[in-house]
């Protein structure tokens, strides 16, 4: 068994991964390291609508019943730094983020908790210039 790293459940599919889905991947790596944990994938392309980030390559869900509520929160925040290069994130719609993503802790408390992570609504990542 490994110490920390990123693992998924079986029936996950990473159909496609878009370019913000990379980063979000490489930031769940770094933030498990950072709090030593192995972090589960619950959800990858599987399950949504066609135009759903998740479908698009550009969301994820992480099981979170390992973590105390503090565990969470503290947890989330820390991913969302990572995705933001060391912005501090802002509070926006029951979660937090920064220029290009945006996280929460889904159906806290309840059965199905856990915390969804993508691409901020109305942005493109990686910006480019032309």
């Amino acid at each position: 068994m490994i110490g920390y790293g990123v693992v998924y459940k079986p029936g996950v599919r990473f159909d496609v991964i878009a370019p913000a889905g990379f980063r979000i991947l490489e930031a769940l790596g770094a933030t498990a390291r950072t709090f030593g944990r192995v972090l589960m994938i619950t959800c990858g392309t599987e399950a949504h609508p066609a135009t759903d980030p998740h479908t698009l390559g550009e969301a994820y869900d992480l099981r979170t019943h390992e973590f105390d509520d503090a565990g969470k929160d503290a947890f989330l925040r820390e991913l969302v730094t990572v995705l933001g290069d060391g912005e501090s994130p802002t509070a926006i719609g029951g979660g937090l983020g920064v220029a290009w993503f945006w996280g929460w802790i889904e159906n806290r408390g309840q059965a199905n908790e856990h915390l969804h992570v993508q691409r901020r609504k109305g942005t493109v990542y990686p910006v480019t210039e032309g």
